[in-house]
């Protein structure tokens, strides 16, 4: 059995200790929790901050909203090269019809950016941005809907994009 082998049967197996199928109060928090990473509600989020607040914060917003586009690039590059199944389809997830691969997540990506910048912009409330950035990519796993492998893969390439893009930012003020 080769390394990744080995890898692949230790993710699905801790991926599974994760699982909330039998906890109603679980699942049910995992069903809110894990749609706090969808798209369209970050991109209205950018959007609206961008609108509503005076620079440098505008500039900041629109920089991450930058990083989180070039991190779903290389989440989705990867992605539909690897071609990595899910563990299972969800009603209400878009698995079902949008994006029917796992590795890395899409979610965690654009989750692993939050804590990043979040903290960058809004510092009274990184705690705040931690917390949704982990319980949103636990819940993701909770569900089934990504393996654990997924989901820290995923937040490793947004928090990476995402500082990467705050220190050239920054290098240039």
């Amino acid at each position: 059995m080769s390394w990744i082998q080995r890898l692949e049967m230790q993710d699905q197996r801790w991926s599974q200790a994760l699982r909330v199928d039998d906890h109603r109060l679980g699942k049910m928090t995992a069903s809110i929790a894990a749609h706090l990473g969808d798209g369209p509600l970050w991109l209205l989020l950018w959007i609206a901050g961008i609108i509503l607040f005076q620079p440098p914060r505008r500039w900041q917003i629109a920089l991450w909203l930058l990083a989180s586009i070039i991190a779903a690039v290389v989440t989705y590059s990867i992605k539909f090269a690897l071609k990595r199944p899910r563990p299972q389809e969800i009603d209400g997830f878009y698995s079902k019809g949008y994006d029917r691969h796992a590795f890395p997540s899409g979610h965690a990506t654009r989750m692993g950016t939050l804590p990043i910048f979040g903290a960058w912009i809004f510092p009274e409330y990184a705690a705040l941005f931690w917390f949704i950035s982990l319980i949103c990519i636990w819940a993701r796993v909770a569900l089934g809907v990504h393996y654990l492998g997924d989901v820290i893969v995923g937040w490793i390439i947004g928090a990476v994009v995402g500082l990467l893009l705050i220190v050239a930012y920054t290098s240039f003020l």
